[in-house]
């Protein structure tokens, strides 16, 4: 059955690369994964020219890597790329939280509180597709409590390399670290304290670097540099 997807104005292009981006960074498409023309403009209900120009931006961004005679696959999870992320990011955010502790309002403050109330449910649940969304809600409502609320839209796309490994991080075990940690830079917000703020935010976000190795050595695979197949 051909994908169903929403009349839009978007070329049909950028609509085939905004799904197949989504489904590599939620890691619904695996690291080293083959990724078929052939199926998924079937799929989607696209021709396959659409998806080969998918392919060319995805392979731009690093998500994708194109071994000639062989095919397209989801690039592996690459520890350099990541960590570059995590550095421009923690850069960006690290300066919005500082604006956010002293723009803070009453309504700021009850979004960040209705929304950690939600991810301390979703934690307690094990619903991590759920708890992963409001960690992304909560860190726009600071970027527009800082007063540049376009910020985030410049984070998202500097972080896409860090999601996949993110991903790696949703787990009972790992869960309480980052609900204390989003605590943390809550109440910072709302003393007022833009230091604070910013050494709880930096913590936060060098979580990930620093048990990188440890979330990919559970998964080694999706860190494995791609080789053609023999034959």
């Amino acid at each position: 059955m051909a994908f169903s997807h929403r009349q839009t104005r978007e070329p049909i292009a950028g609509q085939a690369y905004a799904i197949i981006r989504r489904r590599i960074l939620d890691l619904t498409f695996e690291p080293g994964e083959l990724l078929s023309e052939t199926r998924l403009s079937t799929e989607f209900g696209f021709s396959r020219t659409p998806v080969r120009e998918a392919f060319k931006r995805l392979e731009n961004e690093g998500l994708v890597d194109v071994i000639p005679q062989h095919g397209t696959y989801v690039s592996p999870i690459r520890r350099e790329l990541v960590m570059d992320a995590q550095f421009a990011r923690s850069a960006l955010e690290c300066a919005v939280v500082r604006l956010a502790a002293t723009r803070r309002t009453p309504e700021v403050l009850a979004d960040l509180d209705a929304n950690f109330a939600r991810q301390r449910q979703a934690a307690a649940g094990g619903d991590f597709e759920t708890l992963y969304r409001l960690d992304e809600e909560m860190h726009q409502i600071i970027a527009a409590a800082s007063g540049r609320p376009m910020i985030w839209l410049l984070i998202a796309e500097i972080k896409v390399h860090m999601d996949r490994a993110r991903k790696l991080t949703l787990s009972p075990e790992h869960a309480p670290t980052l609900i204390a940690q989003h605590q943390a830079i809550i109440e910072a917000i709302r003393g007022g304290d833009p230091e604070a703020a910013a050494g709880a935010m930096a913590q936060h976000l060098e979580f990930l670097v620093e048990h990188f190795d440890e979330f990919m050595a559970a998964r080694p695979r999706y860190g494995q540099e791609l080789r053609p197949p023999i034959g």
